[in-house]
């Protein structure tokens, strides 16, 4: 699941120029905002690859599900449909970056001196930030599953509670109807609530000692889930199951602070490992005994090349890329909806091509549609919230409509 949070001031330097071509307002207008004004644009490039898999994943079980011609005849061996496949691992490259980026600052503070972090302005923040575009998703999800759908209210309100307090996978062991993608938004959940704790490990000084503790505990994590998650569901949609990957994302930050300095230097050898790594992903995917056991690591090495080489880092810091990876949030928690409802418009277009031609065309189709859509949630309920002082500005707007209101009755009874 995508983790949205804000780079805090810990974060490199590094900017995105926006100029004052109508093109740079425009993206400006479109992108996210941090609390420092400052942000890593790699990471929100990596954001745009991990829901681009997610997105891939869903369109092609939606295309192959709907479409009578690929549901008589599945395209198992179609090279595309093969990697849409393990697309919803995505999901895992999102805990990666939750991990370095609610790292960052903690480890900022062990590692370079930097002010301890608040922690209830750290949780305060969690709540103001993340609260609102979830809960308004929620409820356009519930009024579209009982008014188009015609989901039983007496049913589907369980549900909803559950998954309003992030705690349908701890009590019912399943996906909630309410909203499919909840299950890794509560595991996000689950690691901020962690994060203090687990971000101990930055306190060690030894540096050999710090990443081998890291590498020991990503070990022991991958070791207990193949002992213990096979007979337990909730486990499985717990941040037991996937607590591997936060710990990558906090080596990546221990490396980022204390190895780079914040600035990495590049060359064209990691642009290799980053062009023979992403292809190589989805073949690692497709092994389950390779997905479990080198799956993190290659993770880890991928965004490392992201840092490190030099066009791999032009393409994961472009702008454009940049800006919807920033709104993987708002597009994590209603594109499945924006998959469902433009599907039913574009699904036979190119239906008898080979499927990878349909599904490439598909993506273009229903992906700009979720860019717009999504984009739009994004500037109108998620980057509002980017704010830390929100709530005291809709405070003081309702004041001023409260006050207005009184002002104009007081006029019209005189």
């Amino acid at each position: 699941m995508p983790n949205p949070a804000d780079l805090e001031k810990c974060a490199a330097p590094i900017s995105v120029s926006k100029g004052n071509s109508i093109a740079g307002r425009f993206l400006a207008h479109i992108s996210r905002e941090t609390s420092s004004g400052r942000f890593i644009p790699e990471m929100d490039g990596l954001r745009f690859a991990a829901i681009g898999m997610v997105i891939v994943f869903h369109l092609n079980a939606y295309l192959t599900a709907k479409s009578p011609f690929y549901r008589a005849a599945p395209p198992d061996s179609d090279w595309l449909a093969q990697t849409a496949l393990v697309g919803f691992r995505g999901v895992e490259l999102f805990f990666v970056i939750s991990g370095f980026i609610l790292g960052l600052p903690f480890a900022a503070h062990y590692l370079k001196g930097a002010a301890p972090v608040n922690l209830r302005k750290y949780y305060l923040r969690r709540l103001t930030r993340l609260e609102p575009p979830y809960i308004v998703a929620l409820f356009v999800l519930l009024i579209l599953a009982v008014v188009i759908q015609r989901a039983p209210p007496a049913s589907f309100y369980p549900h909803f509670a559950a998954s309003l307090f992030y705690l349908h996978s701890l009590i019912y062991g399943t996906l909630s109807p309410a909203m499919g993608v909840a299950w890794s938004l509560e595991i996000e959940v689950q690691f901020y609530v962690l994060v203090p704790l687990l971000t101990l490990v930055f306190a060690i000084r030894s540096r050999t000692l710090r990443r081998s503790s890291m590498a020991i505990l990503i070990l022991a994590a991958l070791s207990a889930q193949a002992l213990f998650l096979r007979d337990s569901a909730r486990a499985s949609l717990s941040i037991f199951a996937y607590l591997q990957f936060f710990l990558v994302g906090f080596l990546l930050a221990d490396i980022f602070l204390a190895s780079w300095n914040e600035i990495p230097q590049r060359n064209l050898a990691w642009d290799l490992v980053a062009l023979a790594g992403w292809p190589l992903l989805f073949v690692i995917l497709h092994s389950p005994v390779l997905a479990r056991w080198l799956f993190p690591s290659w993770v880890f090495l991928l965004y490392f090349a992201a840092f490190r080489g030099r066009l791999a880092n032009r393409f994961f810091s472009n702008r454009w890329i940049a800006a919807i990876g920033g709104m993987c949030y708002s597009i994590y928690l209603l594109h499945y909806e924006v998959i469902s409802a433009v599907g039913r418009l574009t699904r036979r277009l190119g239906e008898a091509a080979p499927y990878w031609i349909y599904l490439s065309v598909q993506l273009v189709l229903v992906g700009a549609v979720i860019v717009v859509i999504c984009g739009a949630y994004f500037v109108a309920v998620e980057k509002p919230c980017m704010r830390r002082d929100w709530p005291q500005r809709l405070w003081d707007y309702g004041q001023r409509i409260v006050v207005a209101r009184f002002r104009l009755a007081g006029t019209t009874t005189e």
